[in-house]
């Protein structure tokens, strides 16, 4: 039985750019194929609609959706500023919650999209010239006043909206601005201060007027510790902005209801092919649906990246379509899980150039190389070489979940052992029998 059998695959190996939504093609297809877990439907339907709806009057606020690269977020910035573009792309959601809640601002909105480049201009340059361009492809003029000429920056868009209005009454304004963070990193505590404070004042006007924003970027702004030099600026601004985190739930919808669907029958042999070994794995009997859902991806794969702290650009879905893709052809081994679990993400970091670059996790590679080449010259206990080898690459991994790369942390050998589902020839098909193994491994390892 090969992996195809109890799968049907639908890679994801592109990454979406926010400008693509321009095409109303291409948002169709966006918003067909966005997969919302009800996780995600309650906060489509309870904190951005209500936001960036104008019929009713509420305490709107701008809104900033977190989520890691590879997460969803430019495909949701596009499920999103899609709806409220065009009044036909509600029927196409596949939720039928937010569908329904999307009538409150489907085809109400003209929607600028901006991702935001490598530049020395200050937010407030960069986004006032984007909604002059606007304006005029509109056949608007409108022009915002120079930065030593202003007074009120709510002011400003005020009159912008009024301009607006006249030839859309009906409508608002949606301001969608992806790879935010990344620019407020490279700005001077000077300059991010004042950029802080445009945005502050762009969060206060989306009560005011028809103009709404949103923006993604990677981790959150206002519990960043790079950021907190400017903390005081971070708080005026997050009084006025609700933020939506797609978390590790989402995903994990995502790669069970995208990735890797399955009739009832597949998930039936998938059941019984893992229900074999159960005894030996903590916590895989109680979470067996959940192993059922994700097969071939152990749940903790997904955890584990989700903490690395290091490797931003960690693009979980498209990852594990390579791995997924490599696997196809393959058959189920019938004397073990044949789960992808983290330690396999090992192999990947090691060939990316990019992330190789980073020194904490070029060191990391360095002296995992290391302990590696001693287990292949001088460990002495043949059998369990392979299980030690992948010890090795699930602990580099660990490493690269912890702000400091030597903090004496990591997992125990029974968070091994059921993380990675090591597994080794053993007398007593047992949890307790096979941790004592992977104990005896590590003590190897250690004397290696």
């Amino acid at each position: 039985m090969k992996y195809s059998d109890l799968v049907k695959f639908e890679p994801i190996e592109s990454v979406i750019q926010l400008e693509q939504a321009d095409s109303v093609e291409a948002v169709r297809h966006l918003v067909q194929t966005f997969v919302i877990s009800k996780r995600m439907a309650e906060q489509l339907c309870d904190l951005v609609i209500p936001n960036l709806q104008f019929e009713t009057p509420a305490d709107n606020k701008g809104v900033l959706i977190v989520g890691n690269y590879g997460t969803g977020k430019s495909h949701l910035l596009s499920l999103i500023s899609g709806l409220a573009e065009h009044g036909d792309m509600a029927k196409v959601v596949k939720d039928k919650d937010v569908s329904k809640a999307a009538q409150a601002i489907s085809g109400k909105f003209k929607v600028v999209r901006l991702e935001i480049p490598a530049t020395k201009k200050s937010l407030r340059n960069i986004i006032c010239g984007r909604l002059e361009d606007f304006l005029a492809n509109e056949g608007l003029s409108f022009s915002f006043p120079a930065d030593d000429q202003v007074d009120s920056n709510k002011d400003d868009l005020s009159s912008m909206m009024a301009l607006f209005n006249e030839k859309y009454p009906d409508h608002g304004l949606l301001l969608v601005v992806d790879e935010l963070l990344d620019y407020l990193r490279s700005r001077k505590q000077h300059d991010l201060i004042l950029d802080l404070g445009f945005l502050r004042e762009i969060g206060e006007v989306c009560k005011l007027i028809r103009f709404r924003f949103i923006a993604g970027l990677q981790e959150s702004l206002f519990d960043n510790p790079k950021f907190q030099f400017v903390a005081e600026s971070l708080r005026r601004v997050k009084d006025r902005f609700e933020q939506l985190r797609i978390v590790r739930q989402d995903v994990a919808y995502v790669v069970s209801e995208r990735l890797l669907t399955k009739s009832d029958e597949q998930r039936a042999k998938i059941r019984e092919h893992l229900q074999k070994f159960t005894p030996l794995y903590g916590g895989m009997a109680e979470r067996l649906e959940e192993f059922v859902r994700l097969f071939p991806v152990h749940p903790t794969y997904l955890e584990v990246f989700e903490a690395i702290s290091i490797a931003e650009k960690r693009e979980v879905l498209k990852t594990l379509s390579s791995e997924i893709k490599r696997c196809l052809n393959s058959d189920v081994p019938k004397d073990e899980p044949g789960l992808i679990s983290y330690d396999s993400y090992w192999e990947f970091l090691q060939g990316n150039a990019v992330l190789r670059s980073v020194p904490e996790i070029r060191e990391v590679i360095d002296v995992s190389k290391v302990v590696e080449n001693r287990i292949q010259q001088a460990f002495t206990r043949k059998a369990l070489q392979p299980m030690a080898v992948r010890i090795v690459h699930g602990l580099s991994i660990h490493r690269l979940t912890t702000d400091d790369i030597r903090a004496k942390i990591g997992p125990t050998a029974e968070e091994l052992q059921n993380g990675l589902c090591l597994l080794a020839t053993i007398p007593e098909k047992t949890s307790d029998f096979l941790r004592t193994t992977v104990e005896a491994c590590l003590k190897e390892v250690m004397k290696t």
